[in-house]
């Protein structure tokens, strides 16, 4: 085999050296911060999920709150690892072959929310419901993102776009100390809802009030979701979710949702 030619070897080194000079994310020491699962993983070619968990994962440790371990293959739901921690939050679509939730997964969150009072974040894609996704999961969603008209409610609909984020209930802990604000981004909206929710957040489309954030209870558990959150798959690309407002409101519904049972009414959150 001739040997490669000299600026091609530099040029490979160049790359190596910059690989390893670039510094990377990396976990923070929080002892007393709660223990939270981020799901990610999803659809390869449209979410840039990966990117988005490890900037999630380290604006929530930078809070000083929480304790992040990221997972991308839901089978850990089978496990008795999920009893370690508090908070499971949804992160990506999970409607792909690879990553889409077993009948035996999904009953593992609904027992880690119903039955043992864990806290249940969703975000934007988190909550693109598969058809076989089971009446329950969907009623603890709150609402799930569907086209599938058959069985509660209208085909749901996307659009990309500036949004302006009304709050609607300013007295309610996750939204303390969060005013109306604007955010580019992908909505969900139609989606196929479920009475029960508070409504968090909303916005107006064609003269029409959508909401975009709220939360509920379900059996001993707390549950938190956003339908805002999409990042396109690529490098450098905008991430809805680094908007400091929606940021707080995510780490916020959170901390909410990890707080305690569901009979207990939690404090303002920092």
């Amino acid at each position: 085999m001739p040997p490669l030619p000299l600026g091609l070897v530099r040029t490979g080194v160049a790359l190596l050296l910059l690989a390893v000079s670039v510094p990377c994310s990396a976990q923070l020491k929080n002892p007393q911060g709660v223990p939270v699962l981020l799901l990610s993983g999803g659809q390869r070619e449209h979410h840039g999920y990966r990117d988005q968990a490890n900037a999630l994962a380290k604006a929530l440790e930078q809070t000083g709150q929480f304790r992040v371990t990221i997972a991308e293959d839901a089978a850990i739901l089978e496990t008795e690892a999920l009893n370690k921690y508090k908070g499971l939050i949804v992160l990506t679509d999970r409607r792909d072959p690879e990553f889409k939730f077993t009948l035996a997964q999904q009953q593992a969150m609904l027992h880690f929310v119903h039955d043992q009072g864990g806290g249940f974040v969703t975000i934007h894609g988190g909550d693109n419901a598969a058809p076989d996704w089971t009446l329950d999961l969907r009623v603890m969603y709150g609402g799930v993102f569907s086209h599938d008209t058959s069985r509660r409610g209208p085909d749901s609909k996307t659009r990309k776009g500036d949004y302006r984020v009304h709050i609607k209930t300013p007295e309610n802990p996750v939204c303390q100390g969060i005013s109306d604000f604007d955010l580019k981004d992908e909505l969900y909206y139609k989606l196929q809802e479920e009475p029960g929710n508070t409504i968090l957040a909303s916005i107006t489309l064609d003269n029409e009030e959508w909401p975009v954030a709220w939360v509920r209870t379900h059996g001993k558990g707390r549950v938190f979701h956003t339908v805002f959150g999409h990042r396109d798959f690529g490098p450098d690309k905008h991430d809805p979710l680094q908007t400091p407002e929606l940021l707080k409101l995510v780490t916020r519904g959170l901390a909410w949702a990890t707080s305690g049972p569901a009979t207990a009414e939690p404090a303002a959150k920092p």
